[in-house]
C-alpha cells in the first residue's frame, strides 16, 4: 500500500484480513474520502465480513489526516447494531493508532466535538486524556462512566453532575440510538472513570482529548489485535 498521502480517493484499500470478532472473521478496509486540497482529508478504516457469500459492512471509525504537521484527529465510530458488543471498536481503534503510529503520525487527537461518553471513555483507555484533569471536579458537564455489577449486563450506565446536561443528553440521537441508561446514585454499579462533554447549548470552554500516554496506546493496540489475530 503506497503512503496515506499517495492513496487514491474514494478507493477501497484492504488494510488487513487476518482479524476476527466473535464468529466473524474480518476484512478492514481503509479508505479516503473526498479530498478537499486542504492536506486534511477524512480517511475511513471499515470492518466487513461475508454472510451468505455477500460482503456487509460490521462498523466503521473515521479521523483527519494532516499531512503537513503529521498528526491525525479521531472524528467519531459506528458499529452495527447486531454485531456490537464483539469488541469491533476497539478492533478498529487499534488498528487507526497503529496506522498513525507506523506512517510517522504520533500526534493523535479525538475530535472536540464528539458527543459518545463511552466512546471517549474507550479511547481514554489508550492513553487519551485532558491535560488539566482538576476540571473533573470544577466542571459541571462531568458524566461518570459505570457499568453493572452483573457481567452480563451489556448496558452503558451513566451519572451526570448536572441535571441539566442529563436532560440535554437524553434528548439526543446519541443517547435514543444506543443501550445507554441513566442512574441517579453509584448503588449496584461500578464507577469505571469520568467523561467530560461541554454543554451543546451553553459556550463552555472547549475539552480537547489527546494521545498523552504513547506507551499505554501501544500496550493496549498490541493486546487488541493479538486479541483479535487468526
Amino acid at each position: 500500500m503506497n503512503t496515506l498521502q499517495d492513496l487514491e480517493t474514494g478507493k477501497r484499500y484492504l488494510y488487513s484480513d487476518s482479524f476476527y470478532s466473535g464468529n466473524y472473521k474480518h476484512k478492514i478496509f481503509l479508505k479516503k474520502s473526498v479530498d478537499d486540497g486542504s492536506n486534511r482529508p477524512k480517511f475511513y478504516l471499515s470492518a466487513f465480513t461475508y454472510i451468505n457469500g455477500e460482503l456487509r459492512q460490521q462498523g466503521y471509525i473515521y479521523f483527519y489526516i494532516d499531512y503537513e504537521t503529521k498528526t491525525s484527529n479521531f472524528i467519531g465510530m459506528k458499529v452495527e447494531k447486531e454485531y456490537r458488543n464483539l469488541n469491533i471498536g476497539s478492533l478498529l481503534i487499534s488498528s487507526w493508532i497503529d496506522l498513525c503510529l507506523n506512517t510517522g503520525y504520533d500526534f493523535l487527537g479525538l475530535n472536540n466535538k464528539q458527543r459518545k461518553p463511552f466512546l471517549i471513555y474507550l479511547l481514554k483507555t489508550y492513553g487519551f486524556e485532558i491535560h488539566d484533569k482538576s476540571l473533573y471536579e470544577t466542571r459541571d458537564d462531568v458524566i461518570s462512566i459505570c457499568k453493572s455489577i452483573n457481567k452480563d449486563d451489556k448496558n452503558k450506565y451513566l451519572l451526570f453532575k448536572n441535571p441539566e446536561h442529563e436532560k440535554i443528553f437524553i434528548g439526543t440521537n446519541t443517547f435514543k440510538n444506543d443501550n445507554y441508561i441513566i442512574v441517579h446514585n453509584d448503588k449496584s454499579i461500578l464507577l469505571l472513570d469520568k467523561v467530560i462533554i461541554p454543554f451543546q447549548n451553553r459556550r463552555k470552554k472547549k475539552i480537547d482529548y489527546t494521545l498523552l500516554n504513547q506507551t499505554q496506546a501501544e500496550t493496549k493496540t498490541k493486546k487488541v489485535l493479538l486479541k483479535h489475530k487468526i
